[in-house]
């Protein structure tokens, strides 16, 4: 007999919008009627890393996780100019699919995502999560620059298979060995949109939009991700946002989905 959230993840069913850009491809957890919750993933993931959550929070709400351009099933764009771009293409998508007033929940570089969509699209935003603020200086911009822009790239010798899979395991996609191959196959899709996104991520002003939301708020955290400093420093800047603390390093909706759904579905009650 299959469980509740084994019977939630067969619901999930993937699509194709066109924007202007390209295909952008998605995943859509339906309830109708329900608020609607835009989910946003971390480079270089897909929309698969919510998909745990994503069951836990069947029925409560209308889910729809993104893939981001370059990644996952969505169109491979010539370049990534910038973070505003690639947040203009998907809030094209959230329009295209109805699905304003919208909640918006980023990961990361997702969040980052989320972070422009709320600031120029706040009414037609209800509230605006984000798993791990990318709030550095310019300083740690520039280290993080350094070491994470691109780690790995297609050889003929395909030694930069056991880069990739090396690089994965360090930063916490070990979690399975299944989602360890999962996270390797979206890597390794998106190996030329990963140091683009990436450059544009350490290019945008975070801390400026940031301090301009003008919508609920939530940050959320686990001690063991590489941006908890950042997630801290958050949280210092705007006291007026909702926190909570979960597991899993930067993986958290893979290692502690509960936590993460359950933070998500307190914070978004009556919203």
């Amino acid at each position: 007999m299959h469980s509740e959230l084994e019977s939630a993840l067969e619901t999930i069913r993937k699509g194709y919008v066109d924007t202007d850009a390209g295909q952008v491809h998605y995943r859509h957890l339906p309830a109708p009627g329900k608020p609607s919750v835009a989910l946003f993933h971390q480079t270089a993931s897909s929309s698969a890393m919510f998909e745990q959550v994503m069951a836990r929070l069947a029925g409560d709400f209308d889910l729809v996780a993104f893939d981001t351009p370059g990644f996952g099933g969505s169109f491979e764009p010539e370049s990534i100019p910038s973070v505003r771009w690639l947040a203009d293409v998907l809030w094209q998508a959230v329009e295209t699919l109805q699905l304003t007033p919208v909640h918006l929940l980023g990961h990361h570089t997702g969040g980052c995502i989320a972070l422009e969509m709320a600031v120029a699209h706040k009414r037609d935003v209800r509230s605006l999560i984000i798993i791990g603020a990318v709030l550095a200086t310019a300083e740690e911009r520039a280290e993080y620059r350094k070491k994470f822009t691109a780690p790995y790239a297609p050889d003929a010798a395909g030694d930069y298979l056991n880069i990739a899979w090396d690089y994965l395991a360090g930063i916490g996609a070990d979690v399975s060995v299944d989602v360890h191959n999962r996270e390797m196959v979206d890597h390794l899709r998106a190996w030329r949109a990963l140091p683009q996104t990436f450059s544009a991520v350490w290019d945008q002003d975070f801390e400026s939009l940031y301090q301009a939301v003008d919508v609920p708020l939530m940050n959320i955290c686990s001690e063991d991700d590489v941006l908890w400093p950042f997630h801290q420093r958050a949280l210092r800047m705007r006291p007026d946002s909702a926190s909570a603390t979960v597991a899993g390093l930067d993986w958290q909706c893979d290692r502690d989905p509960d936590g993460v759904a359950d933070a998500v579905r307190g914070f978004l009650a009556g919203r």
